[in-house]
């Protein structure tokens, strides 16, 4: 039989890469997911086995991952899209990266679980889902190829690629595996990379070199990162991150992040029962019955007494949108009561329909918060909580039955209300901002030191 003969395409793909590789304008990363994926295929929620890792998402993820880093330095939109369109292109323009996957191998690096608050959903075809992402995704390693390649058009002859790769795409990659992933949920930990030679060392990962090794990898890409009170029309990578004191299994860092969003989110009560929680210290659930005028005669009192009797507020919603409220609606003190009483119970004194609270103008609002474990191996890691300035929202729309119920401004996102237990509050000050409340709170206080978990 005769030598196969290669396309003119695949001939010139060997070439180009061949003339990338000689002039150092073409770099390979070996890159593991190192906690289960979810969703990141054709199909909402589920994986693709046959190619986990797609180089369009790839090249999305450190669009984004410049934006929030590099293009921090930007003054506006404006800015900030004109020299995106000279990195990546646009649909008149070629781009002068290139990348592209080459996966490798798919072999398990250890059983790790999803921690149960790191999804909302339920059901049982995301069970079959996450149970497919933990067989198939972890330990799955693949090769990133990244090549540069000056494009034809005139505009763009005088780009400097070396430069390119250096100042602009590198940084993206560093902040996009550490602090990103691939799939979805990666805020909350999940698809977690780690590629030696960018994720940091176990030696980087102790309570004393973790933030000087942060902030030397800020002086090296030379980052002009804002502070915690600014913001870009974008969202961008705060400099303030909170860590774990020590480096533990990549499981355990993951939990222990989860952990502490979990319970700063859901502060309530203790209740007269062990297990079973009282009423919640937030204001989102008051507000909704002083806004409907429902309320179960249990609960038509403020809780707890001390705060505003007026008082609307929805401060939860600066950590991610939508928020879909739904109140219980049998009681426990129901069950001795009889049809025909609960029949004539008047509607004002029943619980609140089902809810949804969504950005104005928007269907969601991703999450600023940040929460995973950051690998140092393959099977270490440090848990971390880091922040994306986002701008101010603006307003917020409380919807019941897909109608407009309430148009809420900042006055309601952004409260200064003080009341007893008021999760937005502590011993030194009332914060406006959910996010200030979490990074100051005392669940990330026992993430930082000890623990929130009783193993």
């Amino acid at each position: 039989m005769g030598r196969k003969l290669e396309s003119p395409e695949t001939t010139i793909a060997s070439l180009e890469k061949s003339i990338a590789q000689i002039t150092n304008l073409h770099k390979v990363y070996d890159i593991t997911i190192v906690t289960p994926m979810f969703g990141g295929g054709y199909l909402a929620g589920q994986i693709d086995t046959k190619q986990l890792v797609r180089a369009s998402t790839v090249r999305g993820q450190l669009r984004f991952w410049w934006r929030a880093t590099r293009g921090a330095s930007s003054e506006n939109v404006y800015e900030l899209r004109k020299r995106e369109v000279e990195i990546f292109g646009d649909t008149s323009r070629p781009s002068c990266v290139k990348i592209w996957i080459e996966q490798t191998t798919s072999k398990s690096t250890g059983r790790i679980n999803f921690p149960k608050y790191a999804l909302y959903s339920a059901g049982a075809e995301v069970e079959i889902a996450k149970k497919n992402s933990v067989e198939h995704t972890i330990g799955h390693t693949f090769k990133l190829h990244i090549s540069y390649k000056q494009p034809s058009d005139d505009i763009s002859k005088s780009i400097d690629l070396k430069e390119i790769g250096q100042t602009e795409i590198e940084p993206a990659l560093w902040a996009w595996i550490n602090f990103g992933g691939v799939g979805a949920r990666t805020r909350r930990g999940c698809g977690s990379l780690y590629c030696e030679g960018i994720s940091p060392t176990i030696d980087n990962c102790t309570h004393e070199n973790f933030l000087p090794w942060f902030d030397k990898q800020i002086e090296k890409y030379d980052l002009n990162l804002l502070e915690a009170n600014q913001s870009r029309e974008w969202p961008t990578l705060s400099k303030h991150i909170k860590f774990r004191p020590n480096t533990e299994r990549i499981q355990d860092a993951w939990d222990e992040a989860i952990e502490a969003y979990r319970l700063f989110r859901r502060r309530a009560n203790k209740g007269k029962e062990k297990h079973k929680p009282g009423r919640s210290h937030w204001p989102e659930a008051d507000s909704i019955r002083t806004i409907t005028g429902m309320a179960h005669p249990k609960h038509n009192k403020k809780c707890p007494n001390s705060k505003p009797e007026k008082l609307i507020a929805f401060p939860r919603a600066q950590l991610g949108l939508p928020i879909i409220f739904e109140f219980k609606q049998k009681m426990d003190e129901d069950k001795n009561l009889s049809y025909e009483e609960l029949r004539n119970r008047k509607c004002w004194e029943k619980e609140p329909y089902k809810t949804q609270l969504v950005p104005k103008d928007k269907d969601r609002l991703a999450s600023p918060v940040i929460l995973k474990p950051l690998a140092c191996s393959l099977y270490k890691s440090i848990g971390i909580v880091a922040i994306l300035n986002q701008p101010m929202l603006e307003g917020i729309d409380l919807e019941a039955n897909g109608r407009t119920v309430k148009k809420l401004g900042e006055k309601e996102i952004y409260p200064d209300a003080s009341y007893d237990h008021n999760p937005m509050q502590d011993d030194k000050k009332v914060y406006t901002s959910a996010v200030e409340a979490f990074l100051n709170s005392e669940e990330v206080e026992k993430f930082c030191k000890s623990t929130n978990r009783k193993r």
